[in-house]
Formats: C-alpha cells, structure tokens, sequence
C-alpha cells in the first residue's frame, strides 16, 4: 500500500514530537530526582505528547485508502471509491437471510436460558435409543 507523501510528513512530525516530549519527561525527572521534589509533568510536556499522538492518528486516518488493482491485461484499475466502500444494510440483511441468520438471532439463542437438565435426559434418551 503506498502512502502519500504528506502522511508520511504527519507520520514523521507526529513521532518527533513523541520522542522530544518523552525525552523531555526523561530529563524532567531527572532534575526533578536530583533536586529532591515531586513535581507534576509540566503542561508543555503533556501538550507536546498529545499533539504527538493526535498528528500520528490524523497520519493514519488519511493513510486508509483503497489501493489502484493491475489487472491481467496491464490495465490500471482505479476503485469506485477512494476510502472504504459504505455498507449497503439490505445486502446486509440478504446475506444474512441467505445463511439464516435472522434480526432477532441473538434473543433465539441465548444459552443462560438453556434448560441443561432437560438437554442432558434428552442425549441419554438419544443414547438408550441408539444402543438398542
């Protein structure tokens, strides 16, 4: 999957920032450690690491893409969309119709509701039966 050149930069900026800030949180307490106080981190510190962390998942957002496809015949296949397809609910729905997963599936079979006493006469049934 190739990557813009800008989000390259964000991945870049976005790590540099994290690195200084830590680096920075490393020789604060140092100091911190010599001179016998405790002192909260420093805003600036807490910004520069937010800042870090938000360029770097900006970087990502705008690095999903649907990637050009090469077909066998060396033409260049761009898709419909640029970013993830939107789902369409009814081929959803059909899909799961098609299987036989119905809306209401997770209320159908809910296993705390089980009777196990019943399921375990029903299978020593089942096994008295087979043996004969």
């Amino acid at each position: 999957m190739a990557t813009s050149s800008s989000t390259l930069v964000l991945y870049f900026v976005g790590i540099l920032l994290l690195i200084h800030s830590g680096y920075s949180s490393y020789e604060f307490h140092k100091l911190s450690s010599l001179s016998h106080h405790s002192q909260d981190l420093p805003q600036d510190i807490l910004l520069e690491t937010l800042i870090g962390i938000v360029v770097i998942v900006i970087g990502g957002i705008s690095s999903i893409e649907n990637p050009n496809a090469l077909s066998l015949n060396g033409e260049l296949i761009i898709p419909e969309h640029k970013y993830l397809k939107p789902i369409q609910m009814k081929d959803s729905v059909k899909l799961n119709e098609k299987i036989g997963i119905s809306d209401y599936e997770d209320l159908n079979s809910r296993l705390p509701f089980i009777n196990i006493v019943k399921k375990r006469k029903e299978y020593d049934d089942f096994i008295k039966s087979s043996e004969q």
